[in-house]
């Protein structure tokens, strides 16, 4: 008896307690009585509860609206669902039941069978909140913090970097931002293994706290007013931001004592390794007044430190053109791109892991420049999200894809989807749903077959705008997909208000899932949650048979990777979906 739910009923009226608790004890439920709102607020504190059934008309000084107010208030009172019962059905009543908390309401005289059910309802549905909230608890430490350095990551740097940069700002005073670089970092990683080099960033990461536990006077890294400036960007590259530094030269101090302690050598496993760093230092607001130049003249200045040999700082300085000339030059040619036809799209298969066939493809856009060669996406696509630029070559990609699925189908190769990638800037871009409407007449596919995929940080940009631009897709009956998914931590709760249809499991989710049982964890955990909300799922990055086995198992519905195919240019993926649909 001590595991099943317990129900607490608090209402004046001693016989509807005795009705409604003889009625949940029927079904399996205990319950707890109190006959006052007092009462009911002390049997919780006291006994807890899985549910409250609550009377909205009580005598004395709380009625039923202040007690699941008060309920609410509680530590252990937020998420319990709370049943108010009222012989009240006027508009107001109901929306002051729901402002105060309430999960839901039934009218009096009570139909107890269809209490039981209701009752029954809510235990359910506080379970799936309470899974919804451990996962999203997980997502949230996936998403912020580096597993291998327990250290924040790129997101929290950057998020919590424009939090400082407000506040020096508001005060008048200066930031430095200190990106750093290992050096040689690589060869210990090419000669002696990749769990060689983890046990380096690990030790490097301890010492960097170290470093700046030293430099308290000048970076308060640990007080609750300025949080973490401690964080790993990925690789070998580590960000500090020292908050209300007084003079530029504060941040030199601080990077000579990090150059010092990372340039003693590290005995691991029988190995004494050595490794030095390179410094760039940007200071605010001299260098940069917003995150994202700060981060990035930073990097530059790092790069110019690695440039004069490493094991030394470099600050930012003006004369530091190099990277600004290829952004602008890349910026030029890439308004060209389109009519010079340097644009092209790779498309990677996406096998069904249920039915054992390929179902879709992904398009993929790729840039060969007569200048400046290949250049990739991740230089590329940032720009022209920059300047602009996406909505035009959006638009291009959108109709180049619908244009080769539809030959495809008239060819007899069939395929349920065809993926593109579609930026914030493209969704929340006026008309872009007429537009899609537009290319899908034009070309004549059915909008079933064409997805669009969207980053999670696309969705929390303009909430309540992109809501409306989902909506708007949806009625012209594509579908919609979240790209990357786990990496930018969209709230659950919030997600379920979107009307998506697939989740894509980030790579950095699979990549030694059989290995990791954080990234097994959480990996399972957006399968799970999907399956609650009725999404698909489809892994990405998926390149061994151990990794296909253990999504299978987890029933994953689809996968993505170099396990089945890279992704491959017109002509070759013709070949490769003729040869594996068997026409």
């Amino acid at each position: 008896m001590l595991d099943q739910p317990r129900i607490l009923i608090i209402d004046d009226d001693p016989l509807i307690r005795l009705l409604v608790s003889t009625t949940l004890q029927s079904i399996g439920l205990q319950t707890t009585e109190a006959c006052s709102g007092e009462e009911g607020l002390n049997s919780f504190m006291s006994f807890g509860a899985d549910a409250v059934l609550l009377d909205v008309m009580m005598p004395g000084g709380m009625d039923g609206f202040t007690v699941c107010e008060r309920f609410k208030q509680l530590p252990d009172g937020q998420h319990i669902p709370v049943l108010m019962m009222t012989g009240l059905e006027d508009l107001e009543s109901v929306n002051h039941a729901f402002e105060v908390g309430a999960t839901d309401f039934i009218t009096k005289p009570l139909n107890i069978a269809l209490l039981a059910h209701r009752v029954k309802y809510l235990l359910r549905s506080a379970k799936t909140t309470i899974q919804l909230l451990e996962s999203e608890k997980r997502l949230h430490r996936m998403a912020y913090f580096d597993s291998l350095t327990e250290l924040p990551n790129r997101q929290f740097f950057q998020e919590h970097l424009q939090h400082m940069i407000a506040l020096a700002h508001r005060k008048k005073h200066k930031l430095g931002v200190l990106f750093l670089d290992l050096d040689g970092f690589k060869r210990i990683n090419d000669t002696l293994g990749h769990h060689l080099g983890d046990l380096v960033l690990q030790a490097t990461s301890e010492r960097l706290r170290k470093s700046l536990r030293a430099s308290d006077v000048l970076v308060r890294s640990n007080s609750a007013e300025d949080g973490a400036s401690l964080a790993r960007l990925g690789g070998d590259e580590f960000t500090v931001l020292l908050s209300a530094i007084d003079r530029n030269e504060d941040a030199a101090t601080v990077a000579d004592r990090i150059r010092i302690n990372l340039s003693e050598p590290f005995s691991l496993n029988s190995h004494e390794l050595y490794t030095t760093s390179s410094i760039g230092i940007a200071i605010y607001p001299e260098n940069g007044e917003t995150e994202e130049e700060l981060l990035k003249n930073a990097d530059i200045a790092m790069y110019y430190a690695k440039r004069a040999g490493g094991n030394t700082y470099q600050y930012f300085s003006g004369k530091m053109t190099e990277a600004a000339f290829r952004r602008h030059t890349m910026e030029n040619h890439l308004r060209k791109a389109i009519e010079r036809n340097e644009l092209e799209l790779h498309y990677q298969p996406i096998f069904n892991i249920a039915i054992g066939k390929f179902c879709g493809v992904e398009a993929l856009l790729r840039w060969d420049n007569h200048e400046l060669g290949k250049v990739t996406p991740i230089e590329f696509i940032p720009l022209a999200e920059e300047t602009g630029l996406i909505v035009k070559i959006g638009e291009w990609v959108l109709r180049q894809a619908c244009i080769k699925i539809k030959n495809w189908g008239n060819q007899g190769i069939l395929l349920s989807r065809m993926a593109v990638n579609v930026s914030a800037m493209q969704l929340l871009h006026k008309g872009f749903a007429s537009q899609v409407t537009a290319i899908l007449k034009e070309t004549g596919l059915d909008p079933g077959i064409l997805e669009l995929e969207l980053t999670e940080s696309a969705l929390i940009s303009d909430e309540d705008s992109v809501l409306e631009a989902l909506h708007d897709l949806k009625k012209i009956g594509v579908q919609l997909a979240i790209d990357d998914f786990g990496t930018g931590y969209s709230s659950l709760s919030r997600l379920k208000n979107f009307p998506i249809d697939r989740l894509k499991i980030d790579r950095n989710f699979i990549q030694d899932i059989e290995d990791s049982s954080d990234r097994g964890a959480i990996a399972v955990a957006i399968i799970a949650m999907a399956e609650g909300m009725e999404m698909k799922v489809t892994a990405e990055g998926v390149e061994t048979d151990v990794q296909l086995s253990f999504l299978r198992n987890k029933h994953c519905d689809e996968i993505q990777g170099y396990l089945m195919s890279r992704p491959l240019p017109s002509a070759l993926i013709d070949e490769f979906l003729i040869k594996n649909l068997r026409i």
